[in-house]
């Protein structure tokens, strides 16, 4: 049986539609009946409701995946050298996030339709992932040989097999909607000068371009030496020093730092974002340094996703500085 839940998938972005206080505010209009703006504000609300689903639901495969590192996920429990540290804290969460991105307004059919089946896979996990904690906190193995262990590992096996045949539509319906919001929101930074807004957000459309060259080249820790073509990543780097580039001298202009609302003091969170992009940008550097050199993963370190992730230049740590891109991104435009 495959390895479960071993590839994180990309953070996806929040979105806002204007800043607050600014003629382009969408929430000003609130208390004026205007029709057009109430169902904007609602759209973006809902749309960050799912925002937060997806970048849960990815938390919530890491966890899944520490545990199946330990305990194995072939149906026969591994007993473990030391002990088993069962964290699925994302859970309540995960339900709170998606009861409210269903309930919002409008009705998103692909979207909401694919909750009625992911919804009650977690509602089921909620008391086993408490008793495994339980569990495993307690040391309880101790005094039956593991024996309720495996009992909870056929359970967790079952749901994350439901799970990871449930999240197929959920996926498909969230990269579309994602595509077409970055896509208006991207015209609207045009349209309204806003050119930090529309720099930094061409920053991370490169970004995801390399992760998407990582896919589509199937790239990981264990062949990416020997199957990645590095004339796609240096195309691909190229754009980014130049996307850097003008965000950092857009970031430095007085009166576009007025258009997001800031005062030319009150700029560190657009120095944040900049710095992670520049992080984002070695790193890709690093990817193409160890493709040439055909510098190959040692055997402990592909063994630990934890290490894995934190290796130079291994698609595995391209992806864990793109989330890290995501997070500065979301808190950027907050």
């Amino acid at each position: 049986m495959k390895k479960i839940l071993v590839i994180l998938t990309m953070l996806v972005l929040v979105i806002s539609c204007g800043k607050k206080g600014t003629k382009n505010d969408p929430f000003k209009d609130l208390g004026n009946n205007k029709g057009g703006s109430s169902k904007q504000v609602n759209e973006v609300e809902k749309y960050n409701f799912y925002v937060g689903v997806h970048n849960q639901l990815l938390s919530f495969e890491k966890s899944a995946g520490d545990y199946f590192e330990d305990a194995g996920s072939e149906a026969q429990f591994k007993k473990p050298d030391g002990s088993i540290n069962v964290n699925l804290y994302q859970i309540p969460q995960i339900i709170q996030q998606m009861q409210k991105a269903k309930e919002a307004k409008p009705k998103w059919d692909d979207l909401d339709k694919s909750l009625d089946a992911l919804l009650p896979i977690f509602e089921e996990l909620q008391p086993l992932a408490q008793d495994m904690k339980g569990y495993y906190d307690g040391k309880d193995y101790t005094s039956d040989n593991y024996k309720k262990a495996q009992e909870y590992h056929t359970k967790f096996l079952e749901l994350i097999k439901k799970y990871e045949a449930a999240v197929v539509p959920f996926r498909t319906a969230m990269d579309k909607k994602v595509a077409e919001q970055k896509e208006s929101e991207a015209k609207m930074y045009q349209k309204e000068g806003r050119m930090i807004a529309y720099n930094r957000m061409t920053i991370m459309n490169v970004a995801e371009e390399v992760l998407a060259e990582i896919s589509a080249q199937k790239l990981n820790g264990a062949n990416f030496t020997s199957a990645g073509d590095a004339s796609k990543f240096k195309a691909l780097q190229e754009k980014l020093i130049k996307a850097t580039a003008d965000y950092q001298t857009s970031i430095r202009d007085e009166k576009l730092i007025k258009m997001e609302g800031k005062k030319a003091t009150d700029t560190h969170s657009f120095e944040r974002f900049l710095d992670e992009a520049n992080d984002f940008k070695a790193a890709l550097v690093s990817l193409i340094e160890r493709i040439e050199t055909k510098k190959a993963v040692d055997e402990h370190t592909l063994r630990n996703s934890f290490f894995l992730e934190n290796e130079d230049g291994t698609p595995e740590n391209i992806v864990k500085q793109f989330n890290e891109l995501v997070g500065e991104y979301n808190n950027s435009i907050r």
